[in-house]
């Protein structure tokens, strides 16, 4: 058999193996959550502004930061600025993916002393069932023996039609999972910055104060004042969110990270779904016409 033949056909099957591998290596499902983006006229005093998301279907949402009480304003961090972030070993993490280490991240924090304020979320479209990660951190407290001393966050949500989730709704995935400290993680270099290279495992509480609530509090039973959060994962549409925090006496300040899924990614066009690979089947399908062809030209050789 002639060489540029056989080069040719060796040339041919090795593509013919690489698209194999290439298609099954496409296979492999890629992260599916996209942390949401914030933004303000001015991040550093942000009583309102917009938040983007990578679900086109849902479009964006809008915040708005009101004071009932105290002192307190709202502003928009970075993950890195705050030290803040979800590794995949956390359980929003292992949802929809982790922010951090990351230096485009970010997140809004709500800082003030003796503060009362209501956080509100509007989304553009409802978030479908089951495509929200809703994240509250730096859930602080002072080993007190009065809840006061620790900040509190109560979080409700409605439907397009108004009304209410349920407390199991705002829970949905995150059930049974719904604290966690963000330090409580491997020690290297994907831990939050704010962990100081220690593990820590407090946790906040939990609360159902009413049938349609969350109620997160740091637990005043063991001081600690880093790594404390909350999660939740709604089981149903969600086209607002309300979060109420209250900070105790001192300083303090809480975070909140949204996470919505993707849009699924369409079939390819003019491609129906036969079973097949195409490309890898179409290259065989040469070669083997290819290596047809040569015999019958070594053939016809050897004839003359």
């Amino acid at each position: 058999m002639p060489r540029k033949i056989i080069a040719t056909i060796a040339f041919l099957a090795g593509a013919c193996a690489l698209a194999s591998g290439g298609s099954s290596a496409a296979l492999a499902s890629p992260n599916d959550g996209t942390w949401a983006t914030w933004s303000a006229t001015n991040p550093l005093d942000a009583p309102s502004g917009r938040i983007a998301l990578g679900n086109t279907a849902v479009g964006g949402a809008s915040f708005t930061f009101v004071l009932n009480s105290g002192s307190s304003t709202a502003s928009i961090d970075s993950v890195a600025t705050a030290g803040e972030w979800f590794t995949a070993e956390t359980p929003p993490g292992a949802r929809a993916g982790a922010n951090g280490p990351s230096s485009s991240e970010n997140m809004l924090t709500l800082s003030g002393t003796a503060a009362n304020a209501t956080t509100t979320i509007t989304f553009d479209n409802p978030v479908p069932a089951d495509y929200l990660t809703l994240v509250i951190s730096d859930l602080d407290s002072t080993n007190a023996s009065d809840p006061l001393y620790s900040d509190r966050v109560t979080i409700t949500a409605t439907t397009t039609s108004g009304s209410s989730l349920t407390s199991s709704q705002l829970r949905g995935s995150a059930s049974g999972s719904e604290v966690f400290n963000f330090c409580n993680v491997s020690v290297n270099a994907d831990m939050p910055s704010d962990c100081g290279g220690t593990v820590a495992t407090a946790v906040p509480v939990m609360q159902t104060p009413s049938a349609t609530s969350i109620y997160f509090f740091g637990d005043i039973a063991a001081s600690s004042a880093v790594g404390n959060s909350g999660w939740l994962a709604p089981s149903a549409e969600v086209k607002t969110l309300t979060i109420v925090w209250s900070s105790y006496a001192v300083l303090s300040d809480v975070r909140i990270a949204l996470a919505v899924k993707q849009d699924p990614k369409p079939p390819s066009p003019h491609l129906p779904n036969t079973g097949l690979d195409v490309v890898p089947t179409a290259l065989t399908g040469l070669v083997l016409g290819l290596l047809g062809g040569a015999v019958v030209i070594a053939v016809r050789r050897r004839r003359t």
